[in-house]
This record gives structure tokens, sequence and C-alpha cells, in this order.
């Protein structure tokens, strides 16, 4: 009977499974990038009909005009074959492909029968260095191939995920695919590094492994690799921020603000019909404080999401009325039925209530009637209110209406 000599031993159509899976990694990420083009084709498409079915008077709007321009700038036809696109996304590609092919081919190659005797520096760190057995070092450096590996399956993983996000959020620039192959290739690098500087610090690279039998198998190492690839920077922003801290206590800079000092953290919790689950749904669109709601544009945000539009405006009028109170005037201004921008300025642009307004909110009227210049000339204010009145009906008959009451 042959004896079981390890891996070199492993044999028949078991072993093609590996060879299957580096081939799927990549064809994944290319049905993917494919099926997004599709995506945003058909949802292009879909969004030019919902905005030439609207009524002309939302359409003599800014922000409709704005809204049309946001999404003529996202409409980039075929992904691989735009001018613009073509480059970065198959840049990607091939990141993808050179990395999952030295993941899912690494263990083969530093079995038998390939038994490499080349030494690496970058693969072997000092193991290469020195006239070490070529049997320790091959183990060596095929364990710097595994942290690496386990790096490139985490960064993998980030990388589809910010592909989700991105293009949920219609973010996807050409330098973004560029960003996502750097950040890979980074991540395997600084997994490498971090190889080599656990086995150099005593104690550590020990805990590292566990012995089975007469072997120490690294098995820590897959941990730190996905952890590294998820985020290659975390141990690195975090020395520099010890390293910050450290420097300003030696060196007179300037203060921090004290916590009273600091702003109001403006949630969406501050506004009016704001539930957890629509609070989600708009930190998807990357909307995630009152300051930003009320710079958006409530005609992108109707046409992404299932909420009508006279609600989104609702929610960006509460929002320019909320940034610019602290959230106990906020709460009394409601109490008096001012609950939007729109209510607000009424109410200062009339000098009676005027004075009830600074009597109850105890801000002096000269400062109040300052809001009212400055909302005036607020041109996120202009546009919303000019698309709030093209929400208005245009065939109401004022007279008629009276005439019932």
């Amino acid at each position: 009977m042959k004896a079981d000599t390890g891996i070199s031993e492993l044999t028949g159509p078991g072993v093609q499974i590996v060879h299957v899976q580096a081939f799927c990694s990549v064809v994944l990420l290319i049905a993917f990038l494919i099926a997004t083009t599709v995506f945003q084709q058909r949802a292009t498409m879909q969004v030019n009909l919902v905005l030439d079915k609207l009524p002309p008077p939302i359409k003599a709007t800014q922000l409709f005009a704005s809204a049309s321009r946001y999404f003529a700038r996202r409409d980039i036809g075929n992904l691989f074959t735009s001018p613009v696109h073509a480059v970065p996304v198959w840049f990607l590609i091939l990141v993808v492909s050179l990395c999952a092919f030295a993941t899912y081919f690494g263990a083969e190659f530093f079995s038998e029968p390939f038994h490499p005797r080349v030494a690496s520096y970058v693969l072997g760190g000092a193991y290469a260095a020195s006239h070490v057995p070529i049997d320790v070092l091959n183990h060596y450096q095929s364990g710097t191939v595994f942290i690496g590996s386990t790096a490139f399956l985490g960064a993998y993983i980030w990388t589809i995920s910010q592909l989700v996000n991105r293009i949920n959020n219609d973010d996807m620039n050409p330098v973004t695919y560029y960003f996502m192959s750097i950040r890979i290739l980074s991540a395997c690098l600084v997994a490498g590094i971090a190889r080599h500087i656990i086995e150099a610090v005593p104690y550590v690279g020990t805990h590292m492994s566990i012995d089975v039998g007469t072997e120490k198998v690294p098995v820590g190492l897959a941990v730190l690799g996905f952890l590294i690839g998820w985020n290659p920077s975390l141990w690195i922003n975090e020395l520099l921020l010890k390293a910050g801290d450290f420097i300003k206590s030696q060196i007179p800079s300037q203060r921090w603000p004290e916590r009273k000092n600091l702003p109001l953290n403006l949630t969406l919790l501050m506004l009016q019909g704001m539930v957890p689950d629509t609070i989600d749904r708009l930190n998807e669109l990357n909307i995630d404080n009152c300051q930003k709601l009320a710079s958006e544009n409530p005609v992108i945000i109707w046409i992404r999401t299932s909420y009508t539009l006279e609600l989104v405006v609702d929610w960006i009028a509460q929002a320019q009325l909320a940034i610019r109170f602290e959230q106990e005037a906020l709460q009394m201004l409601r109490t008096m039925g001012i609950r939007d921008i729109f209510s607000y300025r009424a109410a200062i642009d009339d000098a009676a209530s005027l004075r009830v307004v600074s009597a109850n909110i105890s801000v002096a009227e000269p400062v109040l009637t300052s809001h009212l210049q400055a909302i005036d000339a607020c041109p996120e204010f202009a546009r919303l209110a000019e698309l709030r009145a093209s929400l208005l009906p245009q065939c109401v008959d004022v007279v008629a209406l009276k005439a019932v009451r």
C-alpha cells in the first residue's frame, strides 16, 4: 500500500474544484459588472420614461432640469467599451484574475512536484536572506502567500459590497475601479509585510500557529489576512493617530473645542415622519443628516425611492428649518404650528406673528428679520419653493370653493 505523502498525492476530479473556484471568482466579477451595466441601462430608460410623464409645471422647474442633468451624466452606455470606463474596468478584472490565480494555485505551486528553489525577499523575508533549509524556506514562503490569499479574499468581498453600494448611489466614476484595484493590491502587500513583522516580534509569531503533529500550522494568519483585506489601513491609521496624539502632547498646538461648543448632531430623527426604516432607506442614498437632506434634489430622491414627491418635499422643508435652530427652539416652533421652512418664513414675514415667535423662542426680532432675508437669498429654498408651487392643482376654482363654503 502506498503511503500518504500529503498534498502531492491529492489527485482526481476533486482537485479540479480548486481550478473551478479560481475561474469562477473572475467570471463572477465580470458577470457582476455585466449585470450592473444592464441594470443601469434599464434603470436609465425607466427614469427617462418617468421624467417624460411629469406634468409641464414640474418640468419647468430648476430642480427638474437639475435631476435630468443628474441622470444624463450617469448614462454611460456599455461599461466595457466606454472610452472612459473601459481601461479601469479591465484593469480591475486583470488584478482580480492575477490575485485569484495566486490564491487558488499558490498551495499547489509550493507542493510536489514543484518544490520551488528560488528564494524571494518578498515572500521569504529574513528567511531568504539566510541559509536555511529549502523546505523551511518553502514553508515560510507558502505562509506568506497564504496570508496574501486571505487578504485578497477579504478585499474581494469588500469590493463586491462597495460596487453594490456605489451602484445604488449612482457613484461609479472611472477612478472608482482604479481605487478598488489598488486597494486589492495594497491589501496583499500589507498582508505580506505584516507576516514578516509578526515573525520578528517575540511570542507573537508562535501564537499565530498551532501544532499538528510535528508541523506548525499558521492558522492565525487567515484571520489576520482577512482583516487586512477588509481594511488594509486599519493598523496604519491607528499608529498614525497614536503618534499624532503623542506629538500634540509634546508640541504646543491649537486646543480642541469643548463638547458644549460642538455643533448639534442633526440626525434625521429630528424630522416628523422619520422612522427607522425610512432613515435606513435614505442612508442607502448617502443621506444621513438634516444638513445633507436640506440641500438634496427632491426629484432625484422621489425617482429612486417609493416615497411620493410631496412627502419628499415636506421632509426637505423640515430639514431646512431644522438646520437653523437647536432642538429646544425647533420643538417650540412646532407647538406653534411652524413645522417647516415655508411656515416659518410666513410667520416671520408678518409683524404680529414675528413678535410672538420672538417671545416664544427667546430670539431677538432683528435676528428673525435677518432670517427672512437669508431664506429669500438661499438657492435651495428658492428651488424648493418653485417645485412646491408646481405641485399645486392648476384647475382649482377659488371662487367656486368660496361659494361652497
